[in-house]
Parts: structure tokens; C-alpha cells; sequence
């Protein structure tokens, strides 16, 4: 099968990364409170104005994007899915006009210090594909246009663009418990995400 996997909140440790670090941020500064776990954005979760987001995230943001490890067994877990004969594309939204944050190196794009955190994580894959945030392309046609067998995500707003072909595995949060598409099925870790796939190819 061709497995989609999405980086932020599903490879990397994006909901902690926003409670932690997003607790911490309020508690120096006196902005906001943890108001909203029903939304995935940062600005709605703690009540924040724009400027205030980009303060937390300038000062913050590279904890979640490139210093943080990945999510317990992700790379294991795909190793054995490649050894097994799947092949596994990384379709992120990530591009290289998102903001950076501080501690970036000078010089260096998105694309460049993703695929960099990917190797030091050890995260295998045969493809990766940038930029699919719905502002040019959405991940949805993209899946269906590149036969992509299964796809693994955690947003709403992408979840949603999600029918026809491809089944999804839904990475549970709590911004994504209400949210209900075609053809899908919640995983909670890594491991379960391999049992489920284990699984669709008995059901073949």
C-alpha cells in the first residue's frame, strides 16, 4: 500500500508542544488561559490576538517544528512498514513561507530543516510533499490524484477534504473527537496504527 502520514500532530508531538509550551508562554507573559481544546490553533486554544500568536510562536515554534523528538515508535514503526513492502510519502502543509521562529539558522528554508529533523528522528520514506495546506492544493485531491492507499491525519480541516479512494486513519486529539469522514478509523499511538494496517491487508 501507499501510506500518507502528515508531520505536525501526527509524526511529532504538536498537541503537548501547544498545551506545555502554551501554558508556559501565558503564565510569563499574563495572556490568556487555556480557554478551547475543541480547536487546533494555538490563538483560539489560549484566547490570543494575532500579535500575541506570533510572540509565542517566534519564541517557542522551534520546539514543535525541529527540536522536539518524534512521537514514541513513529520511526520503528515505519521502518517495518517500508520493510514490509509499503511505501510511505510525507504530505505536510509545511512550506517555506511559514513564519520562523527563533533559532532557526540563518539561511535555511522549511523544506531543508523538516528533512533534517526527519533523518535525525530516523523517520524513513520514499516520497515527501510540501505546501498541501488547502492554500494552493489540498492534501484530499492530492491523495486521490497519487494513489495514496491510507492516509494519517489529525487536522479537521484536512480530514474533511478526504473522500473517495482513501481511507484515513484519524490520529486522535482532542480537536479531532468530533469530527466523523468517509471511510475512516481512529488510531491513538503508533503501534495501533500499525495493527490497523496489519489489518487491511488481511480484510483485502
Amino acid at each position: 500500500m501507499r501510506i500518507g502520514v502528515d508531520i505536525d500532530g501526527v509524526l511529532n508531538r504538536r498537541m503537548r508542544f501547544l498545551l506545555d509550551c502554551g501554558s508556559e508562554f501565558c503564565a510569563k507573559s499574563g495572556k490568556g488561559e487555556i480557554q478551547n481544546l475543541k480547536s487546533p490553533h494555538v490563538s483560539e486554544i489560549f484566547g490570543w490576538d494575532k500579535q500575541t500568536r506570533d510572540e509565542f510562536w517566534y519564541e517557542y515554534g522551534a520546539l514543535q517544528m525541529f527540536v522536539w523528538s518524534a512521537q514514541n515508535y513513529a520511526a520503528e514503526v515505519i521502518r517495518k512498514l517500508r520493510q514490509e513492502g509499503h511505501e510511505i510519502w510525507i504530505i505536510t502543509g509545511r512550506n517555506n513561507e511559514d513564519s520562523r521562529v527563533k533559532g532557526m539558522p540563518e539561511g535555511a528554508t522549511w523544506e531543508d530543516t523538516t528533512k533534517g529533523w526527519l533523518a535525525e528522528n530516523k523517520i524513513e520514506y520514499d516520497q515527501i510533499h510540501f505546501g498541501l495546506n488547502g492554500i494552493r492544493r489540498s492534501k484530499g485531491p492530492f491523495c486521490r490524484e497519487n494513489g495514496i492507499d491510507v492516509m494519517i491525519e489529525d487536522l479537521p480541516e484536512y480530514l474533511e477534504g478526504f473522500v473517495g479512494k482513501t481511507r484515513v486513519l484519524i490520529f486522535d486529539q482532542p480537536y479531532n473527537r468530533e469530527v466523523e469522514v468517509p471511510n475512516s478509523e481512529r488510531v491513538y499511538a503508533w503501534y495501533d496504527i500499525y495493527s490497523k494496517i496489519q489489518k487491511m491487508k488481511v480484510d483485502k
